[in-house]
């Protein structure tokens, strides 16, 4: 594991980041570890369902779409 300072991170990051790209790397300070920098793993970003969460949430209080394009033309008074 590489170590850099936190001297070093505030004034070459690029350099600091590179490192972090192929093993974590540990910030010190005066001596101490304060951190470490590493990758973030993951898989590739999906949107939420917010459909799904709605439900969840709202169960059938949720109202439809239909229901407010209704309301919005005036239709629901």
């Amino acid at each position: 594991m590489a170590t850099a300072t936190l001297r070093q991170l505030r004034h070459d990051l690029a350099t600091v980041e590179a490192a972090a790209r192929k093993s974590p790397v540990k910030i010190t300070r005066r001596g101490k570890v304060i951190g470490v920098l590493s990758t973030r793993g993951g898989g590739k970003w999906r949107a939420p369902d917010f459909a799904a969460r709605a439900k969840a949430d709202f169960g059938t209080r949720f109202s439809s779409v239909a229901l407010v394009h209704k309301l919005a033309a005036g239709g629901g008074r």
